[in-house]
């Protein structure tokens, strides 16, 4: 098995980010220890880079170009962009985020490699909703909806024990006015014990 005819198959199926389950399902005749082995080799002549244990990017013959939102979903699954990410994408927020956030029904995690940093918030499986596919660099991203970006964060805010007047202070009140009120009533009692402090705030938003 030979690079160049793994990276025409890896482009062709879409996977410049891939896994090693992925190799195993697009060469299935090759074993798991070689695979294993290809890899390591691979990434030791800059063929391929490492973004997490068990993730690799294609960089044969020459680097991926892959929107880091698309990198945040790939690095933890399931998952989808919000938080201050979100609000940035929407101008809720004026200023580009530095770290890629996102919210996972799993635990909270942070990863960091070439793409920079990537942060996942941890919420309830019942409030793992309100999103869906936006557009990166022309490739497709699940991305909360304003509404959700906005009740993640301030939820967020919340689980940390942050002050919320400062931080909605930076937010572009013409955008949330645009906001559906009702959506964001709406994805608010998805947070069960929080559901109450999250309409006081949003009703503070108005």
């Amino acid at each position: 098995m030979d690079i160049p005819t793994v990276s025409a198959r890896l482009r062709t199926a879409g996977l410049e980010l891939f896994s090693g389950r992925d190799l195993s399902l697009l060469f299935p005749g090759t074993g798991r220890g070689l695979l294993n082995l290809q890899l390591h080799q691979w990434a030791r002549r800059g063929w391929v880079r490492r973004l997490k244990r068990g993730l690799y990017e294609l960089a044969f013959p020459e680097p991926s170009r892959i929107p880091d939102l698309v990198v945040a979903n790939r690095l933890c699954s399931p998952s989808y962009v919000s938080l201050d990410t979100g609000l940035s994408h929407y101008g809720v927020i004026p200023e580009f985020a530095p770290q890629v956030t996102s919210v996972t029904p799993g635990t909270t995690r942070r990863f960091a490699n070439q793409y920079g940093v990537f942060t996942y918030f941890s919420v309830m499986p019942a409030a793992f909703r309100g999103y869906g596919l936006a557009t990166a660099g022309g490739r497709k991203v699940l991305m909360a909806d304003p509404e959700k970006a906005v009740v993640d964060r301030l939820y967020a805010a919340l689980r940390r024990g942050e002050k919320t007047g400062p931080l909605v202070e930076r937010w572009d009140r013409r955008r949330i006015r645009d906001i559906d009120g009702r959506k964001l009533r709406a994805y608010a009692r998805l947070f069960g014990g929080y559901s109450r402090r999250l309409a006081a705030e949003i009703r503070a938003l108005a």
